[in-house]
């Protein structure tokens, strides 16, 4: 079923339609009905589109913490590369993650243990008790923010 719609327009949109409908080969009429068809659809489109451009912006804010987020993680990863002590074995220089990732020296396999609590009468290698009470508080807050990260708190 059909309705019939009167309505006045300016000359240079009935002048516009007239070109719209010649262009397309359609009747005055198919061409009004076309495009207030269309004008409804990009209405409707711009609340999607609106909504669509808000869900970016959430989706952006979101991003941004989780960067944040992942700042002392990357910063942990980046300490774990740095030298801690040496291998009591072949004295080779092991990283934060030798010793605490893999637990084996990277050059000769050697258990990395006895690094985290060496024997006093050794001095070969090891960590002093400073470097190894701030390799333990770091390992701790990576592990906090972790954690936190996970649970999805923190923002």
């Amino acid at each position: 079923m059909s309705q019939t719609i009167y309505a006045r327009v300016s000359d240079q949109l009935k002048a516009a339609v007239d070109e719209h409908a010649t262009r397309s080969g359609q009747t005055l009429a198919s061409a009004v009905a076309d495009l207030l068809d269309r004008g409804l659809q990009a209405t409707a489109d711009e609340r999607s589109i609106e909504a669509l451009e808000e869900n970016v912006r959430s989706l952006q804010a979101e991003v941004e913490t989780y960067e944040e987020r992942e700042k002392p993680l990357v910063a942990f990863a980046q300490r774990t590369a740095l030298k801690v002590g040496s291998c009591p074995s072949c004295g080779h220089d092991v990283s934060g993650r030798d010793l605490l990732v893999d637990g084996q020296c990277r050059n000769c396999g050697a258990n990395l243990s006895p690094l985290l609590a060496p024997d006093p009468k050794v001095d070969k290698g090891g960590l002093n008790e400073g470097d190894f009470k701030l390799l333990l508080g770091a390992l701790g807050l990576a592990l906090a923010v972790a954690f936190v990260t996970q649970q999805g708190g923190g923002g």
